[in-house]
């Protein structure tokens, strides 16, 4: 392999600490796992998208714990300080507001040094609005891709579902509610009238799944509010009727032999020769 630093044994004993990315809940507290309680409990330090959230949930956990702030815009200036007391062999544990760290979330610079620094990283499986929202959806879960939150700039976000557009799997984004009415009008111009699902506020009180074609659910999104999820069914190639003696009739004015002309159409459509022979009509 190269090198003994490609590999990470995630439970093997090292001179240095660990850094555990720990998913909180994103609307019912009893959803945090038995092990991120735990894990919350042994480390030595917090590191926290928003400490006065995080607060809340450890006081809510009866858990006494010391917490410092690390979010998307301070994330450059701590990584240095993170991976030092990681280096001391003090374990580390990081949280965004709500889910799992990383996914549309604050955490990747933080990982990537403590990466390149030879620090074992560890995440831990929980809560998170992804795979609830497309489990709920009624659209196909096989594949799908996760693209997150589209580019704010609308000339940006058009660009980025042009590169989209002719994706077969189910796409998924998330939205905030103040974007939603201009998000569905720009899914329908570029993406065309599809199947959608938008799943929100998952795991609270007043969770709802909205299941319709995109033109319908832009009449009513004025009264969708809260964090939401959409499921965008993905791209369906409509198959196009060949009409197969104009495609014989042009070969045979290339030069093609019936024989020939009959058996490269046969090759390019899966269609049977005895097929095309009963159908052809010479004029």
């Amino acid at each position: 392999m190269g090198s003994d630093k490609v590999i990470q044994k995630s439970y093997d004993k090292s001179p240095y600490g660990k850094l555990y990315l720990i998913p909180t809940p994103i609307g019912n507290l009893e959803d945090i796992t038995l092990r991120a309680i735990n894990t919350l409990k042994e480390v030595d330090i917090v590191y926290a998208e928003d400490t006065r959230e995080t607060l809340n949930l450890l006081k809510h956990l009866n858990i006494q714990k010391k917490v410092e702030s690390c979010h998307k815009y301070t994330e450059m200036m701590h990584k240095d300080k993170i991976v030092n007391i990681l280096k001391e062999g003090k374990n580390i544990g990081y949280v965004t507001d709500r889910g799992t760290p990383l996914i549309s979330d604050p955490g990747n610079v933080i990982v990537d040094e403590a990466i390149k620094k030879g620090i074992t990283v560890i995440a831990l499986p929980g809560p998170n609005a992804l795979l609830p929202a497309i489990n709920m959806s009624g659209i196909s879960n096989e594949r799908f891709l996760f693209y997150g939150f589209l580019n704010s700039k609308q000339t940006l976000a058009r660009k980025e579902l042009i590169d989209l557009k002719e994706i077969k799997q189910t796409l998924i984004f998330y939205e905030a509610p103040h974007r939603i009415k201009n998000t569905l009008e720009l899914l329908k111009d570029v993406l065309g009238d599809r199947k959608i699902a938008i799943v929100r506020e998952i795991s609270k009180l007043y969770e709802e799944v909205i299941r319709d074609n995109i033109s319908n659910i832009i009449k009513i999104c004025d009264r969708i509010k809260g964090e939401m999820v959409i499921v965008v069914e993905g791209y369906i190639e409509v198959e196009q009727e060949v009409n197969y003696q104009e495609v014989i009739n042009s070969l045979l004015e290339k030069g093609y032999s019936k024989r020939d002309a009959i058996k490269e159409v046969s090759d390019r459509y899966n269609v049977s020769k005895n097929k095309l022979y009963n159908e052809y009509k010479e004029d």
